[in-house]
């Protein structure tokens, strides 16, 4: 059987050692579908220089823009008899490839894959988000600025986001979502009514080998990059203010592995919130914490799917998030994989199934779960659709 030709474009170098999460991903499925023996892939991209190792047959830096950037990728695509293109992300770019596939003058599968949760880009966009980033810390310019100019922002870019969404779908012969979750979300935001172009294929997440029961002890991690727009450490902060006045959980400590442009602000709000067992502990090797954590905590307003949560269910930490993106069904189960807290609960409601989950034996964890995210499971649901758009 002849192998199908799969070119993955993305404006950085997507490595493994990369240090953008979609350029891992990318790389990640690459070597998955390649180890499979039924695919050669490629690389484009503008941005970066290609690193070795890589999971790539061939890859291209392409300089050009405009017209010159479609008559460059139509060579490539010409000469190395790509089968299929896969658009990792890059809206504004899906015009371009569409015409790079047109001028190559081959049958090129042209694939959309969105690595986040549909409309995220518009939750960066309201009043509540601005005026959280003002509380955190009120010194900055940038974030009056933004506060100034919500209303001339917020309805145009809605507007526009749906526009968008309907355009990418309507060019590609599929779009890939990160959950099944997703397809109406996306559907409804774009008004898109017939969805057979959806598919839903997961990011993969790789486990190493690991002692079965890591020794657990009374700590609740939290691994996320400090960007209070979207991780919203700050609820966790004020979530850990109320743990941190039961008497009976005074040998729990909360440990914050990460970095960000928020980082100032938010221990100075852990300082004004008197927090005595909380640390930043700045950008870490997050094993070594997962290994010991007995609970992990996610406050995000929005994620695509989240694969730190998944690496805390590896390491058999419990999962505790707020139910604000509809992939966390996909990774937990109420109970015995994991908490789901209702969002409109706020803090109170975080907290107190936080104290109800730290006073209970820990549940056990389904080992099954992660399966759902190997490469061999993710390279064997893109080999379906690859196989069915050839055919």
């Amino acid at each position: 059987m002849e192998k199908l030709r799969v070119l993955f474009y993305y404006e950085n170098f997507c490595g493994e050692h990369s240090r953008g999460g979609t350029e891992v991903a990318t790389a990640r499925i690459a070597r998955a579908l390649r180890l499979s023996g039924r695919c050669e892939v490629f690389c484009a991209y503008r941005r970066g220089n290609a690193t070795e190792p890589n999971p790539y047959d061939a890859t291209i830096r392409l300089h050009g823009s405009g017209r010159k950037f479609a008559d460059e990728l139509a060579g490539f695509i010409r000469s190395r008899r790509i089968d299929a293109v896969v658009n990792m992300g890059r809206f504004f770019r899906q015009v371009r490839l569409k015409q790079a596939i047109e001028k190559s003058g081959r049958n090129v599968s042209l694939i959309f894959m969105h690595h986040f949760a549909p409309g995220s880009e518009n939750r960066k966009v309201t009043w509540s988000a601005a005026w959280r980033l003002i509380r955190l810390d009120p010194l900055r310019l940038r974030y009056w600025l933004r506060l100034a100019f919500y209303p001339l922002v917020r309805l145009p870019r809605r507007l526009g986001l749906a526009k968008i969404y309907r355009k990418v779908y309507s060019m590609s012969d599929a779009t890939v979502l990160l959950s099944p979750n997703y397809i109406d979300e996306y559907a409804a935001l774009a008004g898109i009514e017939d969805k057979s172009r959806f598919a839903a294929i997961p990011n993969i997440f790789e486990s190493e080998a690991q002692e079965e029961s890591p020794r657990k002890e009374k700590r609740v991690l939290i691994l996320s990059r400090m960007d209070e727009l979207q991780k919203r450490i700050s609820l966790a902060l004020r979530v850990w203010a109320e743990v941190e006045k039961d008497d009976e959980l005074t040998d729990w400590h909360l440990d914050i592995v990460g970095s960000g442009s928020d980082m100032r602000g938010l221990r100075r709000l852990a300082d004004a919130l008197g927090l005595q067992r909380a640390t930043f502990h700045g950008w870490q090797d997050s094993r070594p914490y997962m290994r010991r954590s007995a609970i992990f905590m996610m406050t995000s307003a929005y994620e695509g799917l989240p694969l730190s949560m998944i690496e805390a269910l590896n390491y058999g930490a419990v999962p505790i998030a707020f139910n604000s993106f509809s992939s966390l069904s996909d990774i937990i189960t109420g109970g015995g994989a994991g908490v789901a807290v209702d969002e409109e609960g706020g803090v109170e409601a975080f907290a107190e199934a936080l104290r109800k989950l730290m006073r209970r034996p820990l549940p056990e964890i389904s080992a099954a779960r992660p399966d759902a995210f190997t490469p061999e499971a993710v390279a064997t649901r893109w080999l379906d659709l690859l196989s069915s758009l050839r055919n």
